[in-house]
């Protein structure tokens, strides 16, 4: 049987994050204000809710993938078998040529909340999802992605150890060798009101843990140190270990992220003592809208302000070092600023950096740029802004791509979806300058 090659492991860190819980934020605007954050967190990898009706842009995937921050795509589908391998497969391949490698495939089959009325019984339910899954997998080694096994909820209404070495060890009977050397595994590396030291050292350490029996004084896998477990159940199952995706990974049983749990996770994750099967961990939740029931996991509210986690997380400074810096009205910031103003408003174009510099630590040559829609934009708009950061100024997309950090004048609506996409394809942290437009 082909070695699987944990693909990936050499090229990024495990650290990433979980996106949006649904599917409404993949426009150009949204990772204007998004992408930043990300970078902010130091994520290298960033899962991203998908679904088989309808693709997330390309311009999105690209640009996460030329930031150096690579999509995996879990595909929300049902277990009506309603999902078809040769409607997916255009799919699939758009995917795989836009950059994306990893694609999970379905979500907690071992609930029975998840399976449709009539298609939830115990017995044999381990084939009854494998005849929807395979196809699946197939499809997508077929059009050149790593097909993810679901992650399953821990311990569930079927234990999910028992789950995974059942299903492994059925597609090891097929003779599904080319599935198998190609699959990763998912899994729900939740906290919980467990430390994240829980059930480390897997069934080894902790033999009297069964499925549905945990004893007193005993662990289970129900925690982050769930791939202890998987890795034990894989190797008893085929013979070896499965490269592996956590998701969810940090979430907390109640109530609001826990700042301090979560720091120590981040340096867990960073650190080089865990398997090197475990490819990456999307820490839980980037963003989520007011009204949904994630709100309080999340880093940010929905327009990107921090949340308590954030502020406590991110190392003081780094957030605004990618983010827009605001000038609020009334504020004695605004008073100090204006009276620069009138010199900077007395000044029309000012003459761009010289381009032959490079910018201290970077290839870029120009800090800051201030990109204009036009030549006629109202430059005394912006008037506070640039005496405060003193950025190039013009309307040259071939000269802003050549910045560190630019700035768009005029509101996003100003630029085509184009610009936008070429300008975070060449790598420039894109800002927006709002309530100057």
């Amino acid at each position: 049987m082909q070695e699987n090659s944990f693909k990936g492991l050499a090229s990024r860190g495990r650290l990433g994050v979980h996106y949006f819980p649904n599917t409404a934020h993949y426009h150009s605007a949204d990772l204007l204000t998004w992408l930043p954050k990300m970078q902010a967190m130091g994520a290298n990898w960033v899962v991203l809710q998908a679904t088989a009706e309808r693709a997330i842009p390309e311009d999105f995937i690209r640009s996460l993938a030329q930031a150096g921050i690579e999509p995996v795509l879990h595909f929300q589908l049902a277990l009506d078998g309603a999902a078809d391998a040769s409607a997916l497969q255009g799919m699939f391949e758009a995917y795989a040529k836009w950059g994306v490698r990893y694609a999970v495939l379905f979500d907690k089959p071992n609930l029975r909340s998840q399976w449709p009325a009539t298609g939830w019984t115990q017995r044999g339910l381990v084939p009854r999802f494998l005849e929807l899954f395979v196809p699946l997998a197939q499809a997508a080694i077929e059009a050149g992605l790593t097909p993810v096994f679901p992650p399953l909820e821990p311990g569930g209404d079927y234990w999910d150890t028992a789950f995974v070495r059942g299903a492994l060890e059925e597609l090891d009977q097929r003779g599904e060798e080319v599935l198998l050397a190609n699959l990763a595994l998912g899994a729900y590396a939740w906290v919980g009101e467990k430390g994240l030291n829980w059930g480390e050292g897997g069934p080894e350490r902790w033999p009297a843990t069964l499925p549905y029996s945990t004893p007193e004084n005993s662990q289970d896998q129900r925690g982050f140190r769930i791939f202890d477990w998987y890795n034990a159940v894989t190797t008893a199952a085929i013979g070896r270990s499965l490269p592996m995706i956590l998701v969810a990974t940090g979430i907390q049983q109640h109530g609001e992220a826990d700042s301090v749990t979560t720091q120590q996770l981040i340096e867990t994750l960073k650190g080089a003592e865990l398997p090197n099967n475990v490819v990456a961990a999307g820490l839980w939740l980037l963003a989520a809208d007011a009204d949904s029931p994630e709100a309080g996991q999340a880093w940010f509210d929905a327009e990107g302000m921090p949340n308590a986690i954030a502020d406590a997380a991110l190392e003081p400074g780094r957030l605004a070092a990618h983010s827009f810096p605001t000038v609020e009205k009334g504020t004695e910031f605004e008073s100090q600023i204006s009276a620069v103003q009138h010199e900077a408003l007395s000044h029309s174009l000012p003459a761009a950096e010289p381009l032959a510099a490079s910018v201290p630590g970077t290839s870029r040559s120009i800090r800051h740029y201030l990109l204009l829609p036009d030549a006629y934009w109202p430059l005394q708009q912006a008037a506070a802004f640039i005496a405060q950061y003193q950025p190039t100024i013009g309307f040259s997309l071939a000269e802003a791509m050549l910045a560190q950090r630019v700035t768009l004048a005029g509101g996003l609506q100003a630029f085509s979806d184009s610009t936008l996409r070429e300008l975070i394809q060449a790598g420039c942290q894109v800002e927006n300058l709002p309530d100057m437009a």
